[in-house]
């Protein structure tokens, strides 16, 4: 549980960088699970699929649940994997119209 603890903290500070996004209405985070709510897009554009297809074509699973990026990951998952999931998921906002 400690080690958690630890890694969540990390989590939660490589979280913060969303917040210069223009497009990012929102972060939160509660433990190992964090979510990152976009703004601006209408339901048609399927914005979470093009997040999630970017994810894909660079290795990396996103879960989007509408305009809401969600990060889920194993107990087991290292620093450099967390930095690999979040500057993927930064890149793929950031990409966004």
């Amino acid at each position: 549980i400690e080690k958690n603890r630890i890694t969540a903290k990390y989590m939660g500070e490589k979280l913060q960088k969303f917040n210069e996004l223009k497009n990012v209405a929102s972060i939160r985070q509660t433990g190992m699970i964090c979510a990152v709510e976009l703004k601006g897009y209408a339901s048609e554009q399927r914005i979470g699929l093009k997040v999630y297809q970017y994810g894909l074509d660079n290795g990396v699973l996103l879960r989007p649940l509408g305009h809401i990026v969600y990060f889920m990951p194993p107990y087991v998952i290292t620093n450099e994997e967390i930095d690999k999931m979040m500057d993927t998921a930064y890149e793929a906002i950031k990409l966004l119209p």
